[in-house]
């Protein structure tokens, strides 16, 4: 009877119940406390083992071991992680062919209240693994530096290309071998620069189409462009110097790798000299329908088709100028002539202040396909350039990265009836140098070539990326999408802040170091 009514009492119960209850729910707190340090300590042990295996992964001092560096990092990592102690680790290193995998086994000790008494162990253990390309990485950064980019597109390339130059200085290591070229280009591209040589340049005027925009010297020889700029004089009398833009060879070398050969005109480059349009000397208007580069004052009683292949006003030091070559709208021989070739290098200094002078250049047109030529060229291991290894070379990895901000375009001079259209590396439109004079089959023809050094370099074992920016248009995904060597290198994006991510995304891929597991 006085346990029936003792339980049935309701005077003490929640005091009484509370005595009864509160070791289990203190153990549960402690429970859950151990459960939370235990997840926080596995999670700070695995993130201290991945970035120490990274480190350890990618050495540049060949004085100390990859265990030291290992070592060092992980115990530099976890010095702060209170819960963490004892922590130690070692790594297995297994050399492939061109590669490294290491794996790396991490333990420690987390001080634990209660579930230790459950016969929970208080050492956790982690695993971490990475992969580490080792063979020779060679890599050409072909840039669009066309007017419609922009001062502020062009400071976003400078800076998304320089992040990528970065990537590809950190993967450098005594145990692997890596060199960048940049390309910029326009319609044209610069080749006087680091390691240019005279042998490569049509000296002699005897290759196709050197000369062929002006009257004939006696006996129906071509002017030679180099002795053009010999007499011709900038509004300072200072001579006019050739800035280093070339013409595309004829067919079939235009889209090849083929070394200059003196014995063969049709090999060597044709230095550029942009004819003066018709009208009086000034500064070029930049328009799509009308003459552009007008930089001599033209001789009366001539048409227009005189005016251009007129020689003397060349030779007159008399003759009315306005010669402008600063950019980004210049006027003169060397119109739309952007910065040099940088070839392939493994001084990254110097790599990034050619990145950092590049600029937009007005004028001149869009020629992918000129710039992925020249890509080519600089990782071919002959000449005209001769710093690349051989394209079959198993230990080696080419890489293109091209970039552009629009479709190939014929700029210029659209409503004209000679020079119909600016002058670059095939000349002027009406020249028929590519192909045609139709301004739109002029553009199939470009995009057909473009297309084809895609091709010749995938065939090459040359790993092509393709970057557009505000360019996604119909045309241009299907001519980058098959130019790429995979869907996944095709990066097309309409935002100028993403430029620097996706070059970074770029870099990474090509580096190949990554944690496995």
């Amino acid at each position: 009877m006085f346990l029936k009514k003792f339980w049935q009492s309701r005077s003490g119960n929640f005091g009484m119940m509370l005595a009864l209850t509160l070791p289990t729910i203190l153990i549960g707190v402690e429970f859950a406390i151990d459960v939370s340090k235990l997840v926080n300590a596995k999670s700070k042990l695995q993130a201290a083992a991945d970035s120490a295996l990274l480190a350890a992964s990618h050495l540049k001092d060949t004085t100390v071991s990859r265990d030291e560096v290992f070592n060092s990092f992980l115990q530099a990592n976890v010095v702060n992680h209170g819960d963490l102690s004892d922590v130690k680790g070692h790594i297995k290193v297994v050399t492939g062919l061109n590669h490294i995998e290491t794996q790396a086994t991490v333990s420690g000790t987390v001080e634990l209240s209660i579930i230790k008494y459950f016969g929970i162990s208080q050492r956790l253990t982690v695993v971490s693994g990475a992969y580490e390309a080792t063979d020779t990485l060679e890599v050409a950064l072909v840039l669009d530096n066309t007017g419609s980019m922009g001062a502020a597109r062009m400071k976003a390339l400078r800076d998304a290309a320089t992040a990528l130059v970065d990537i590809l200085e950190n993967t450098k290591s005594p145990s692997r071998e890596v060199k960048a070229a940049l390309v910029p280009f326009v319609s044209a591209v610069n080749i006087k620069g680091e390691g240019y040589k005279e042998d490569w340049i049509d000296v002699d005027a005897k290759a196709p189409y050197h000369g062929a925009n002006f009257d004939k010297k006696s006996a129906n020889k071509p002017h030679n462009h180099l002795d053009l700029f010999k007499h011709l004089k900038d509004r300072d009398n200072k001579v006019v110097e050739w800035k280093g833009c070339v013409e595309a060879r004829p067919a079939p070398y235009n889209l090849s790798d083929d070394a200059p050969d003196p014995s063969k005109p049709s090999t060597l480059f044709v230095p550029y000299f942009a004819p003066d349009n018709p009208g009086p000397a000034a500064k070029s208007p930049n328009s799509g329908d009308y003459w552009n580069n007008s930089y001599l004052g033209d001789t009366i009683g001539k048409s227009p088709a005189g005016q251009q292949k007129d020689i003397t006003r060349y030779l007159a030091a008399s003759t009315d100028r306005y010669i402008d070559e600063k950019g980004p709208r210049t006027t003169g021989p060397n119109y739309a002539c952007p910065t040099p070739v940088q070839p392939l290098t493994d001084d990254f200094e110097k790599l990034r202040d050619a990145v950092s002078q590049m600029i937009y250049w007005e004028g001149g047109g869009t020629n992918v396909s000129e710039g992925l030529a020249w890509g080519m060229r600089v990782l071919s291991p002959g000449e005209p350039y001769t710093q690349g290894a051989a394209f079959d070379d198993a230990a080696v990895s080419k890489v293109v990265v091209v970039f552009t901000d629009g479709e190939n375009t014929v700029f210029g001079a659209s409503k004209e009836t000679t020079n119909t259209s600016d002058y670059g590396a095939y000349s002027f439109l009406d020249s028929g140098r590519m192909g045609t004079t139709n301004r739109g089959t002029a553009l199939k023809n470009v995009n057909t070539w473009t297309q084809t050094m895609c091709t010749k370099l995938k065939e090459k074992g040359v790993k092509v990326f393709a970057v557009l920016l505000g360019a996604d248009t119909k045309a241009n995904r299907d001519l980058y999408s098959k130019c790429v060597s995979s869907p996944a290198n095709y990066y097309p994006t309409s935002d100028v802040s993403e430029l620097e991510s996706v070059f970074a995304k770029i870099g990474t891929a090509v580096t190949q170091l990554y944690l496995t597991h």
